[in-house]
């Protein structure tokens, strides 16, 4: 149960802090216990969703957390944005939060990350507005002015505060997050921290027909269009439809060891098949590695995203006038 879960944590944590880290109970309770917890609260429903959870690394972490990452955004605390349960330093206080991972904005931006942090973090409420209004906007208090837990507060965007002495009944809490997740996958389809999604991107035109749509028509398929490629390019989705599907191309055949040498080996590039209109906001984008995904090379992968149908692989292979596949005898 995900009240009872909170509860424990927000009753143990500041007392068991005081205890050596290695082997604390609470601690272990916090990583493995907490993140099942969280991962049941989700459902079967985003079963494509992974839930994590930290007490520390060696040592106690100032702020606890448990939070809920979509692989195709981040699989890490450090980078992109998610959903986190953030334990105050100082109160026995749980924040449920949409925030973002400070140590890869700190890397790129240096002594202007905070301020890069709280850019973003309206960035999304704006882009979520319809999901903000039913949390809180206001600033977080995590009982600390350390970096990271300073990061925690700059990059947090909505979310909803609970205090140990009033936490509301199982349904509450379940309704919550799941309505968070819906805003967290939402934020994913509406362009994630992109803000030049919010129009029109000439640069994608050529690989969708815009005839006859609206602005607003437009807006939507650049987005459904760059998270499609965003899909495509998710690292272990793409090293998995690899290991399955080879590396030779599956419309042309085509293999840039045979043609490249040595500095082709093993290079080929993922397609997901599943066509634009298919992705829709606010929906766990599932993929299965056998089915929707192909491989591809690039001539070939950029040429499908100019059909009307970039999961038709066998009409796409009708077209080529020339491939690199053997003759049937």
């Amino acid at each position: 149960m995900l009240r009872e879960t909170l509860s424990r944590i927000l009753t143990e944590f500041h007392q068991a802090r005081e205890q050596t880290f290695g082997g604390n109970a609470t601690a272990n309770f916090i990583r493995t216990a907490g993140r099942t917890s969280l991962q049941q609260g989700l459902g079967t429903q985003y079963d494509n969703l992974k839930c994590y959870a930290s007490a520390g690394a060696g040592n106690w972490a100032t702020v606890p957390w448990l939070a809920v990452f979509d692989p195709i955004v981040t699989t890490s605390a450090t980078q992109g944005y998610y959903l986190v349960y953030l334990f105050s330093a100082t109160e026995p206080v749980v924040y449920l939060s949409l925030n973002q991972g400070a140590t890869a904005v700190k890397e790129e931006f240096k002594g202007s990350m905070y301020r890069v942090l709280q850019d973003r973090a309206l960035l999304i409420v704006n882009r979520l507005q319809d999901f903000a209004r039913d949390f809180d906007t206001s600033s977080i208090d995590l009982g600390s002015k350390q970096e990271l837990p300073r990061g925690y507060v700059a990059g947090h965007a909505f979310g909803r505060r609970y205090d140990l002495h009033a936490l509301p009944p199982e349904e509450k809490l379940q309704a919550d997050l799941l309505r968070m997740v819906k805003a967290y996958l939402t934020l994913t389809y509406r362009g994630g921290l992109d803000p030049s999604l919010d129009s029109f991107d000439s640069s994608v035109a050529e690989d969708f027909d815009t005839t006859g749509l609206d602005k607003s028509q437009i807006v939507q398929e650049t987005r459904r269009y760059k998270l499609h490629r965003r899909i495509e390019r998710n690292s272990k989705g793409a090293e998995k439809a690899k290991a399955y599907h080879g590396t030779t191309c599956q419309a042309c055949c085509f293999d840039f060891e045979k043609q490249y040498g040595s500095i082709g080996r093993n290079f080929i590039e993922a397609h997901h098949l599943k066509p634009l209109g298919q992705l829709a906001e606010g929906v766990v984008v599932d993929y299965d590695v056998v089915s929707d995904f192909a491989v591809l090379c690039a001539n070939c992968h950029r040429m499908i995203h100019r059909t009307n149908d970039v999961g038709d692989l066998a009409g796409f292979k009708a077209m080529l006038s020339h491939s690199f596949c053997e003759p049937t005898l």
